[in-house]
């Protein structure tokens, strides 16, 4: 392939995966910190440990909400970089619409995602608050 093919095609460059690449350790960071929260109230209500009840729930929702912050504080420099990676592409003559529309794709599809991700653990929350 031509070395010009990898300067224009923006939808295939490091300028969509790293963004992703961000987005995505974000997210693990904050699927860790989702599982060790879910575990350790668990184990709070089965008697593993013993803890209060309400400290376990203040421990559980409090690493939840971080879990949460990690996500949203992750989305706002990823839709950036992504409408930056957007709008070059826009401005580039060799870069094609179906560029534009598929890192246009690409970046909804994420954000869609973690937002989607970002209410279940607010639906989480909400589970944890009511149970005790």
């Amino acid at each position: 392939m031509p070395n010009k093919y990898f300067k224009v095609n923006l939808a295939y460059s490091d300028s969509t995966f790293t963004p992703e690449e961000l987005l995505s350790d974000w997210i693990s960071v904050s699927g860790v910190i989702l599982t060790t929260s879910l575990l350790f109230y668990h184990m709070s209500r089965v008697k593993s440990l013993k803890v209060n009840n309400f400290l376990a729930k203040f421990v559980a929702i409090g690493l939840i909400v971080i879990s949460t912050i990690y996500l949203i504080y992750a989305l706002i420099p990823y839709i950036k970089r992504m409408n930056f990676a957007i709008s070059e592409c826009e401005r580039l003559k060799d870069c094609s619409n179906s560029q534009v529309e598929n890192i246009k794709f690409i970046k909804n599809s994420y954000l869609l995602l973690t937002s989607i991700s970002i209410i279940i653990q607010c639906i989480i929350v909400y589970i944890v608050i009511t149970t005790i």
